[in-house]
């Protein structure tokens, strides 16, 4: 979609300039980002979260992996996107969870409360 975009801005561009060519290039870019995004958070989507007061656990394709909230290095909140990212002190990712995650606000209230992002 995003090339097709693109393509379409090329053909634009000799008869109306970057004006015309110029919509064609916002769409272009705005599909690939949010393309990279959800590609990034692919392996995330089937990704369960449960958690309590001292850790939380990411059960991701049969693998149950714990955390204690200490573990929690960093934490990126793309609020407009409303994506939580959360990584640990070697920058890996511990997990990522969006909006459509069941349980997205409470979980992000508690690393809010927890880690104050």
């Amino acid at each position: 979609m995003s090339g097709y975009m693109f393509y379409l801005a090329y053909e634009a561009f000799p008869n109306s300039g970057l004006s015309g060519a110029g919509v064609f290039l916002f769409l272009g870019v705005a599909v690939a980002y949010i393309s990279y995004i959800r590609l990034l958070l692919a392996k995330f989507v089937p990704a369960k979260v449960v958690f309590d007061e001292s850790h939380f656990t990411v059960e991701m394709k049969g693998t149950k992996n714990s955390y204690a909230w200490s573990d929690i290095a960093l934490v990126k909140n793309y609020e407009s996107s409303q994506i939580l990212k959360l990584f640990d002190s070697n920058g890996t990712t511990i997990y990522v969870v969006d909006h459509m995650t069941p349980g997205y606000k409470q979980f992000a209230e508690k690393v809010n409360e927890v880690v104050g992002i």
